[in-house]
């Protein structure tokens, strides 16, 4: 029930059931009825909303967003399990890192975890939590507003690997002319005059460390205000994510009990806990397990998957694995599949082969796995570059002083003799 009149809207949906009932006096409950249990697994439309990782509901799937945290520049490489420690501590981030690219960041975590809230606990409103904390953001920032604002320089060249100007010099002009005006420096001059006031800017992370002669005109007030709206943007969606991580509390210490549980749990048992949560089968008993393995019965030898039973044989015959193709220059070796036959032309057993030939493992030998038909090709293609090459001693002509063509040869010989 929600909304402003909550308890009139129940008393009038009480009338609708009663004079509803008045109509039909002969309705009655059969209580004797089988009673249907209605689990998760009944409704896949529930199911489709979750990935396995979140249990239907139970943990987070925070992979992409520690993934996109490790790579923001300057953040340090943590663990999946160490970054649901302090995912939500944002007074530990470095102001280094508090650029663009941690906003969108932000943006996209906030974004999840609201989604996940709808999904696994849709009666849970937050939207009136949410505009409190970002009117309180806003405020806060408001009175930070009349501070002065380092403003961090944003590069998109790494001149941390650079060791000199010159070496700027080999992106061009245009390149560094747009490298200098996103930073807000004059971006005039020649190649060597816009590499070396690059160069100047390596190791300086504020826009104010900088000599003011550098600075284009207005790029200190222009550069101040944008990182005011962005510092603005990163307060509100912080204190929004305090919010949501309030709401979701209890779901964050079970994702970092899950967690390390996984670190010392195998494939089989995680998939083994997977298959009980859906109710598919009751737990295997101890009985079972000290028993020991059980071995794979595999007699078509079919290839095994990442969980060590084989892959279904209808898969098998599509990828062709059934099929044996063999090749005399690498010994006669059997590769099964024509993905495992065209990739060993390149592989090193056949490259070793070819070289026993003296033969080049060109692309003109590709689907060649006899020795005699490749020896053939190679000397028909000696012989067909040969046709191709210049002869100087039959090709190469000469003109004498009446204007006749003659050959290199015929032409020396004549001048020998004296006849020309």
């Amino acid at each position: 029930m929600s909304g402003g009149d909550v308890f009139g809207g129940f008393y009038n949906k009480l009338r609708e059931l009663r004079e509803y009932h008045r109509k039909f006096p002969n309705l009655h409950y059969e209580p004797n009825l089988p009673e249907q249990d209605v689990t998760l697994a009944d409704d896949p439309a529930i199911l489709d909303q979750f990935t396995g990782e979140e249990m239907y509901g139970r943990f987070l799937d925070l992979n992409p967003h520690h993934l996109a945290f490790i790579n923001l520049k300057g953040a340090k490489a943590i663990s999946y399990e160490a970054y649901l420690d302090i995912f939500l501590n944002f007074a530990d981030v470095p102001e280094n890192v508090r650029g663009t690219r941690y906003r969108d960041y932000l943006q996209g975590l906030k974004d999840y975890l609201l989604a996940f809230l709808k999904r696994a606990q849709p009666l849970v409103d937050v939207t009136e939590a949410l505009e409190d904390a970002k009117e309180e953001a806003e405020e806060k920032a408001e009175e930070q507003a009349g501070k002065e604002v380092s403003v961090v320089l944003q590069r998109n060249i790494d001149l941390d690997v650079v060791k000199s100007a010159e070496e700027l010099e080999g992106l061009g002009m245009e390149a560094l002319k747009t490298e200098l005006t996103s930073m807000g420096l004059k971006a005039g001059g020649n190649i060597k005059e816009r590499a070396a006031r690059l160069f100047f800017t390596k190791g300086k992370t504020l826009l104010t460390q900088l000599d003011p002669k550098l600075l284009a005109p207005g790029a200190l007030h222009k550069d101040a205000a944008k990182t005011k709206a962005l510092k603005k943007e990163i307060m509100v969606l912080e204190m929004q994510l305090d919010e949501l991580g309030d709401a979701l509390k209890e779901t964050v210490t079970a994702t970092k009990q899950q967690q390390q549980k996984k670190q010392s749990r195998t494939t089989e048992e995680m998939q083994q806990e997977i298959e009980n949560e859906m109710g598919d089968q009751e737990p295997e008993s101890e009985s079972d397990d000290e028993g020991g393995e059980k071995p794979i019965y595999n007699p078509k030898k079919v290839p095994l998957d990442w969980t060590g039973k084989p892959i279904p044989y209808w898969l098998y015959k599509l990828h062709g694995l059934n099929l044996e193709f063999k090749c005399e220059i690498c010994g006669n070796y059997s590769y099964w599949g024509p993905r495992a036959f065209e990739r060993h032309f390149q592989e090193w057993r056949h490259a070793h082969g070819m070289k026993c030939l003296k033969i080049p493992n060109t692309r003109a030998f590709h689907n060649v796995t006899k020795i005699q038909e490749a020896l053939d090709l190679h000397e028909k293609l000696k012989a067909q570059a040969a046709l191709k090459d210049f002869d100087a001693a039959a090709q190469e002509e000469f003109e004498d002083g009446a204007g006749n063509v003659l050959s290199k040869k015929t032409y020396n010989d004549l001048l020998r003799q004296g006849l020309l």
